[in-house]
C-alpha cells in the first residue's frame, strides 16, 4: 500500500519548505517532495545571487514558526529606507520605517538561508529528495501521486509549490495568462565608493529599474532590470565595463561602482494561474502567480499564500471537514488571488509607465512622484500594503 498523508507539498523551496514547517507544527501528516537537496550555506560562503526583499509581515510567519532565529543572522541585512526616483528627474520618493513606527522596512536575505532553516525545521515531515513527480491523479477520496522512480503516495491534498513551470499545475489542467516582459534581471552583488546606509536604492530609466539593495557586509546586492537587447551587451562586458555601465545607469547614486563579484540574469515574466484550486488540489507562491520583481515582492506574495492556507485548513479541520475538500480551498483562492492580482496590476502598469520613452510623459512622472513624496497618508498606505500588515491577517501573520 502507498504511504498516506493528510498533505503532500511538492517543491521544497522557500514557499513549499516553510508551508511544509507550518502545515507540520499544525499536526498534519505531511509528506514534502523535491528534486534537489538544499545545500547549506556555510558562514564564509560568498553571497547567494538569488536575494529576496523580506517584509515585516513574512517575518512575523518566520518568528511565529520558529525559524527566524535559526537564520545565520550575521548574512541579514536590514532595511529601514527606500528612494525611487526617475533617471531624468529631480523628486525623488523616500519611504522611512519611522513612518510606520517599525524599527525597520524589511530584510535582505539569501533565498537559500531560508530552504536551510526550514529544512532543518522538517521534524515529523516524510521528505522524498531527491524525487520527481511522474503522475498524480484525484479520485473522491485522495490524490495519488507517482514519483518519476516509481514510488507511491496518497495524500487527501496536493499543494503545488515548485515554481512557475508547476508540474502540478499542468497535471491539474489549470491554465495560466500572461506574457513575456522581454527583459532579464542581472543579479549579482557589487562593491559600491559610498556606503548603501541600510537604505534600498531604485532608479528608474525607460529600459528598466536599477536597484541596489543593501547586504550585512556592506556591499550591494544588485537587481538591473533591462531589455533583452542592453541584457545581452551587459552579458557579454568584462567586470570593469559592466561596473562603468552600471555607474551610469544608477546615476552615480552610492558614487562609483568599484568591484563586481559575481552576476547572473534570468528573464522576466508575469504569469497568473486561471485558478488556484481544483478538488485535492492547491496552487502557491510561484506556481500561482509570477510578476515583475521590480517592487521584490515575490516571496512575500507567496509567504502570505502560506498562511492564509494554513489558515483555510486548520478551520476545516476543526469544522470536521476533510482537507482536500475544494468548497473551503476556495476561501484560500477568493482571499490571495485578490491581493496577488493587485500587486501584479501595479507592478506591471509601474513597468509599463516607466518604460515609455517621451520627455513630456517624464516630466508628468516627476511631478507624481514629487506629489506623493509630499502626500503623507498616501506614502503610509502605499507602505503599509508594501510590508504586509494591514487588513485582517491569518494567525500566522499576528
Amino acid at each position: 500500500m502507498p504511504d498516506s498523508f493528510d498533505i503532500a507539498v511538492v517543491g521544497g523551496g522557500m514557499v513549499g519548505a516553510v508551508l511544509a514547517v507550518a502545515l507540520d507544527r499544525a499536526g498534519f501528516r505531511v509528506a514534502l517532495i523535491e528534486a534537489r537537496e538544499p545545500v547549506p550555506l556555510a558562514s564564509d560562503d560568498e553571497y547567494d545571487l538569488r536575494v529576496s526583499a523580506v517584509s515585516p509581515a513574512s517575518r512575523r510567519l518566520l518568528e511565529n514558526l520558529e525559524l527566524w532565529a535559526d537564520l545565520d543572522h550575521h548574512r541579514v541585512a536590514v532595511y529601514r529606507g527606500m528612494r525611487v526616483w526617475e533617471g531624468g528627474g529631480r523628486a525623488q520618493l523616500e519611504f522611512e520605517h519611522t513612518a510606520l513606527g517599525l524599527p525597520e522596512l524589511g530584510h535582505i536575505i539569501e533565498n537559500r538561508l531560508i530552504v536551510d532553516a526550514a529544512w532543518r525545521a522538517l521534524r515529523n515531515v516524510t521528505c522524498f529528495c531527491p524525487a520527481e513527480l511522474g503522475d498524480l491523479s484525484v479520485t473522491a477520496n485522495a490524490a495519488n501521486l507517482t514519483l518519476a522512480d516509481g514510488r507511491e503516495l496518497r495524500a487527501r491534498l496536493v499543494v503545488g509549490a515548485e515554481g512557475a513551470g508547476s508540474p502540478v499545475r499542468r497535471f491539474a489542467g489549470i491554465d495560466t495568462v500572461g506574457w513575456p516582459y522581454r527583459q532579464r534581471c542581472t543579479v549579482g552583488t557589487v562593491a559600491t565608493e559610498r556606503p548603501h546606509q541600510s537604505i534600498a536604492w531604485q532608479r528608474y530609466i525607460p529600459t528598466g529599474p536599477v536597484a541596489f539593495l543593501p547586504m550585512a557586509d556592506g556591499r550591494c546586492s544588485l537587481a538591473w532590470h533591462a531589455d533583452d537587447r542592453l541584457a545581452d551587451e551587459l552579458r557579454d562586458l568584462d567586470d570593469a565595463a559592466f561596473a562603468e555601465r552600471l555607474t551610469r545607469a544608477s546615476g552615480g547614486i552610492l558614487g562609483r561602482v568599484t568591484r563586481v563579484d559575481s552576476r547572473a540574469a534570468f528573464p522576466l515574466r508575469l504569469m497568473h494561474a486561471t485558478d488556484y484550486v481544483r478538488p485535492r488540489i492547491v496552487l502557491a507562491g510561484d506556481a500561482a502567480h509570477v510578476l515583475h520583481p521590480m517592487a521584490g515582492q515575490g516571496a512575500n506574495l507567496g509567504f502570505m499564500d502560506v498562511a492564509a492556507l494554513v489558515e483555510v485548513l486548520e478551520q476545516s479541520r476543526q469544522s470536521g471537514r476533510d482537507p482536500g475538500d475544494e468548497r473551503r480551498l476556495r476561501r484560500y483562492q477568493r482571499r490571495r488571488k485578490v491581493d496577488n492580482l493587485a500587486m501584479m496590476a501595479v507592478t506591471d502598469g509601474i513597468k509599463r509607465v516607466f518604460g515609455i520613452e517621451d520627455p513630456a510623459l517624464s516630466r508628468l512622472r516627476d511631478r507624481g512622484i514629487a506629489a506623493v513624496q509630499d502626500l503623507a497618508p498616501l506614502k503610509q498606505l502605499m507602505m503599509r500594503q508594501a510590508v504586509g500588515l494591514g487588513g485582517d491577517l491569518p494567525p500566522l501573520l499576528k
